[in-house]
C-alpha cells in the first residue's frame, strides 16, 4: 500500500440495515471504497409501542458491530467512525442505546441527529455533483431529510421521523396497498412539508436522491428501457417517469411486485412507503427533475472526518480527478500537462473564436484519464481505458459527458472506421457521432506529438491557413521512435476533421 494512503471505517446505523465501508483515502481528502459489508436489521420495526429499543432486539446488533470491527481490523483501517441514525435517535431511550451498543462493542457510537444526517447527506452530494443550487431528499428506514443548499452552500434542512421501513409498517397492509392506503400517506407527509416555508422557494431546481428507495427505482427504470449504462449515481428520473411509477407501484399486489425486474425482495414491500414520500416532496418543492446520487450519509461523514473545516470542494470534476491520478499514476503529469497543452493549441486553432465550453472539458478529461487502462494491460489499455472510465466514479459529468469521455480517451486509429456511438445510442445526441471522432483523434494527435518521454524537447505552432492545417513540430532532434504513431494519428486525425494537414519539423535550435 502507497504509504501516503490510509484506511478509514465509517459504520451507519439506519432503520433498515447496518453498514460498513472502508475507504483509502489520499492526504488531499480524496477516496476510493476497498470494502462493504451490509447486515439488513429492520431496527425501525423492533420499536415497542412505547417507544423504546428493547435489550434483547440490540444484542442481536452486536455481534455484527464486533465483526465489522474485525473487518477493519483486516483491512488495516486506522480510524473507524460509527453513527446511529432515525430508529436510535427517535427512541425514547436512545442515550441508553448508545452507551449499551458503545461498551459492549468497545466502539463509540455517535447519535447523529436529524441536521447532522441532513448535512452529511448534503456533502455527499455536493461533492459528488457539479451544480450550484437544489434539494437533497434522504428518504431512510426510519427518517427522511430535505436539505436545500444554494451556491453550493447548505442553507436549509429540515428532518421527519418518518420512512420507507415505518411508514410501511403504519400504512400499508403487508406491503399492499389501496388507494385509501395511497392518499392516507400522501396527506400525512403533506401536512407536515407545509411546516416549512423554504421548501417552495425553489422550483423547478433539480431534487438530488439518497438512500436504497431512489437507487432502487432507478434500477427498476434501466431494467425497464434496457439503459446502456447501469450506473445509478447521476441517473436522472424525469417527471413522467415517477409519475409513471406511482400509476403501476402502489397498485401492484406485493407478490407480482417482489419478482419486478430491478427490485431486490428484500426492499418488495417498502417501496410503494418510500415511493409515496419521494413523489409527495417532489410535487410540492416543483422540482424540475431528480438526480440519484450514490453518495450520500456515510461519505458525508469521512467529508467531515478528513477535512472538517473546509469539507465542501469548490468542483466535483477537479476533486475527482485529482482522486483518480493520485490512486492510479499510470502517465506522469508533466507527460499529461504536455499533452493537455498542445490539444488546447489544436482546438483553439480549428476552433478559433467559439465559445465551446462542453468540448473543452471534454477534451481536458480525456488527457487527464488518457492512460487510465495501463493499470491492467499496457497492450490492451485503450479497451481498459473506456470500460474503466464508463464504470468509474468520476464525479461531475453527466452519463453522457462519461460516454463521451470513456470514447474519446480510448479513441485509436482503428476507430475511425466505425459507428463508435451505435452501443449507447439511448444516451448520446445524434451529433456526438462526429464529436467523439474529431475529439478522439485531436487528444490522440496531441499525445503522439508529445516527444518528452522520449527525452527530446518539442513545442508545437498550429496555424490554419487557407483550408488546411499546418503544424510545426519544434524539436532539437527528429523524434525517431514516435514518427510511425505520428503518422497514424494524423491519418485518423485528418479523416476525422476533413482536413488537410501539413507537419513540418524545425529545429529547436533555429529559434532560440
Amino acid at each position: 500500500m502507497n504509504n501516503d494512503l490510509s484506511r478509514t471505517g465509517i459504520i451507519d446505523i439506519g432503520s433498515n440495515s447496518i453498514r460498513l465501508v472502508i475507504y483509502e483515502t489520499t492526504p488531499e481528502g480524496g477516496y476510493r471504497i476497498i470494502k462493504e459489508c451490509k447486515y439488513s436489521a429492520r431496527l425501525s420495526e423492533k420499536i415497542t409501542i412505547e417507544n423504546r429499543l428493547e435489550r434483547d432486539a440490540l444484542e442481536t446488533i452486536v455481534p455484527v458491530l464486533l465483526q465489522f470491527k474485525q473487518v477493519c481490523r483486516v483491512f488495516g483501517a486506522e480510524r473507524i467512525r460509527a453513527g446511529a441514525t432515525a430508529a436510535i435517535r427517535n427512541a425514547s431511550n436512545s442515550e441508553e442505546i448508545a452507551s449499551f451498543l458503545s461498551e459492549a462493542a468497545s466502539l463509540p457510537i455517535e447519535i447523529i441527529s436529524g441536521q447532522q444526517e441532513a448535512y452529511f447527506g448534503f456533502l455527499g452530494v455536493i461533492n459528488a455533483f457539479d451544480v450550484e443550487d437544489g434539494f437533497v431528499i434522504d428518504i431512510g428506514g426510519g427518517s427522511t431529510e430535505i436539505t436545500q443548499f444554494q451556491n453550493r452552500r447548505f442553507r436549509n434542512s429540515i428532518s421527519f421521523p418518518f420512512g420507507a421501513v415505518n411508514t410501511n409498517v403504519a400504512f400499508s397492509h403487508g406491503g399492499n396497498w389501496s388507494m385509501e392506503q395511497v392518499h392516507r400517506l400522501e396527506n400525512f407527509v403533506r401536512e407536515r412539508l407545509e411546516s416549512c416555508e423554504w421548501l417552495k422557494s425553489g422550483k423547478g431546481l433539480p431534487l438530488f436522491g439518497l438512500g436504497g428507495t431512489l437507487r432502487t427505482l432507478g434500477k427498476i427504470d434501466q431494467k425497464r428501457k434496457s439503459y446502456s449504462l447501469p450506473n445509478s449515481h447521476g441517473y436522472t428520473l424525469s417527471t413522467e417517469t415517477v409519475k409513471r411509477f406511482m400509476e403501476t407501484l402502489p397498485a401492484m399486489p406485493y407478490d407480482k411486485r417482489k419478482n419486478l425486474e430491478g427490485l431486490s425482495k428484500s426492499r418488495a414491500d417498502i417501496i410503494v412507503s418510500g415511493l409515496i414520500i419521494f413523489h409527495t416532496v417532489y410535487q410540492y418543492v416543483g422540482a424540475g427533475h431528480a438526480l440519484i446520487s450514490g453518495e450520500g450519509l456515510r461519505e458525508g461523514m469521512l467529508h467531515d472526518l478528513l477535512e472538517p473545516g473546509n469539507p465542501v470542494r469548490a468542483s466535483a470534476l477537479e476533486y475527482s480527478l485529482g482522486t483518480l491520478q493520485q490512486l492510479n499514476q499510470e502517465a506522469s503529469a508533466e507527460f499529461l500537462s504536455q499533452v493537455l497543452e498542445h490539444a488546447q493549441k489544436l482546438f483553439t486553432t480549428l476552433n478559433g473564436e467559439n465559445d465551446e465550453k462542453e468540448m473543452e472539458m471534454l477534451i481536458y478529461v480525456s488527457v487527464m484519464l488518457y492512460r487510465l487502462g495501463a493499470n491492467i494491460n499496457y497492450y490492451q489499455s485503450k479497451r481498459h481505458t473506456r470500460y474503466w472510465l464508463m464504470n468509474s466514479p468520476i464525479r461531475g459529468l453527466t452519463h453522457r459527458q462519461l460516454v463521451l469521455c470513456s470514447m474519446i480517451a480510448s479513441y485509436s486509429t482503428k476507430s475511425r472506421k466505425q459507428k463508435l456511438s451505435a452501443d449507447h445510442k439511448d444516451i448520446l445526441l445524434p451529433s456526438d457521432e462526429e464529436r467523439i471522432h474529431k475529439l478522439g483523434s485531436l487528444v490522440q494527435l496531441s499525445a503522439a506529438l508529445d516527444t518528452g518521454e522520449t527525452g527530446i524537447q518539442q513545442q508545437i505552432k498550429p496555424r490554419l491557413k487557407g483550408g488546411s492545417l499546418e503544424i510545426e513540430l519544434r524539436v532539437n532532434e527528429r523524434p525517431l521512435l514516435k514518427l510511425e504513431e505520428i503518422d497514424n494519428a494524423l491519418k485518423a486525425f485528418r479523416n476525422a476533421w476533413d482536413l488537410k494537414v501539413k507537419l513540418e519539423y524545425t529545429s529547436n535550435s533555429q529559434h532560440s
